[in-house]
């Protein structure tokens, strides 16, 4: 049976894609562009300085190094207390500073302050406060989003969060959530079974297939921090189902329903009706729906000209037209925050890659080579970066890279990973 039929029908889930013939070019900003910040050494009280130095000071710095807008100077510095003129002069637009201070409860609080060494002016200025349970990495992740939002107008995902699919025993699959930084492992279901696709609401909500039960079933939660519960059938079997996906507004499900033959078709169902509707009705597969950000829109992978190709619809079905136009065997897209983008993947001779359709060129681009397989794109909130899963090391782990593919990150060093989903943590 092709790989496409076995992911779609045994609940593989593994992305495939095709192969485009398009030059790589780097569609990030380039290092000339980034503002140049230097950071003081933190001022500290109740806290272990080197504690500080490892947890709070160089978490900082790699959030705002990966955050593709800030480069910190780490050369050549200024010693501690000299005037703004001299940070100008090593080349420092802006200059940090930090108080870290812990009470006598454990709390903490951190003021930090930004100056403008060619103005002499501040640029930034807040002050957090935590309480004894929150690390201090966390409060690296929010001074580091929101000086990328001073800068930007859009705040950083460092305090973001991947979740994710791994393989928690044999034949058992579950979801976990990790941090922005590959720490804080968190296990979000126990079900003791095959747990699948998950998709993530704008506002935290999560729905994924499970096998808990048997036949498969789409369970989510219906509210905000609220309970996991079964979202469809209502009653009954559902057949095969697979990639449920929320719908911006977080009123609907777009999902694949499959029957007996080894068809496969589109549905979308109304959480507040709980009435599900086709939306593709051909002989063969529909599969991997993802919705445009005004959510009037799909974009999905379907195999109805042959080999499988990225196809986009009104999200009442109609308007199908196809994406791809170059290559074989194109899937697995994902439509970007701000809908100008939808990043898929490629495959040629056994390998697969990530790619960026924007949608205004009509262009695709090439975002990794094919030295090992890269599939399962998703994107990171600000739209800078893609997580995905790659067999570079061996098993499948989670990576990040930036729009060029120069700056690939390893996420975790976790083994049988799939279908990474991105979202803000804060």
């Amino acid at each position: 049976m092709p790989r496409f039929l076995v992911r779609i029908f045994l609940c593989a889930l593994v992305a495939t894609g095709l192969w485009a013939q398009q030059t790589e070019v780097v569609l990030s900003a380039t290092s000339s562009a980034k503002l140049v910040l230097a950071m003081a050494t933190p001022k500290v009280a109740g806290l272990d300085q080197g504690t500080v130095a490892a947890e709070f000071t160089a978490v900082l710095k790699r959030d705002l190094d990966e955050s593709g807008v800030i480069a910190m100077l780490t050369e050549r510095l200024p010693a501690e207390g000299s005037p703004a003129k001299a940070w100008k002069e090593a080349g420092a637009q802006w200059l940090l500073t930090a108080r870290l201070t812990k009470a006598a409860n454990g709390d903490l609080q951190m003021e930090a302050s930004a100056l403008d060494t060619a103005a002499e002016k501040s640029v930034f200025s807040r002050t957090y406060n935590a309480n004894r349970i929150v690390p201090l990495r966390y409060l690296a992740h929010y001074l580091a989003d929101d000086l990328v939002g001073r800068l930007t107008g859009e705040k950083g995902v460092a305090s973001s969060r991947i979740v994710f699919v791994r393989q928690a025993a044999p034949g058992v699959k579950e979801i976990f959530q990790v941090d922005r930084d590959g720490a804080g492992l968190v296990q979000l279901t126990r079900h003791g079974s095959l747990t699948l696709s998950p998709t993530l609401a704008t506002d935290g909500r999560i729905a994924y297939v499970t096998y808990k039960g048997g036949a498969p079933e789409i369970w989510g939660q219906r509210r905000k921090d609220g309970p996991h519960e079964k979202l469809y059938p209502v009653s009954g079997a559902g057949g095969m189902l697979t990639s449920p996906a929320w719908s911006p507004d977080g009123k609907r499900l777009a999902f694949v329903q499959g029957d007996r033959r080894g068809n496969s078709d589109i549905m979308v169902l109304d959480l507040g009706t709980l009435r599900a509707r086709r939306l593709t009705d051909s002989n063969g597969i529909n599969t991997e729906p993802c919705w445009n950000p005004n959510g009037n829109q799909l974009a999905f992978t379907s195999d109805r000209e042959g080999g499988p190709q990225v196809f986009l619809m009104q999200d009442d079905g109609s308007n199908l037209r196809r994406l791809t136009g170059e290559g074989l065997y194109n899937a697995s897209p994902a439509w970007s925050p701000n809908g100008a983008m939808i990043a898929y993947v490629s495959r040629f001779e056994g390998k697969f890659d990530l790619f960026v359709y924007k949608l205004g060129e009509g262009k695709a681009y090439q975002i990794t080579t094919g030295v090992s397989t890269s599939e399962s794109p998703a994107w990171s909130p600000d739209e800078r970066r893609l997580v995905f899963t790659s067999n570079r090391f061996g098993s499948s782990q989670l990576f990040t890279t930036d729009l060029s593919g120069r700056q690939i990150l390893r996420l975790t060093e976790l083994s049988n990973c799939q279908s990474p989903r991105w979202i803000r943590g804060r």
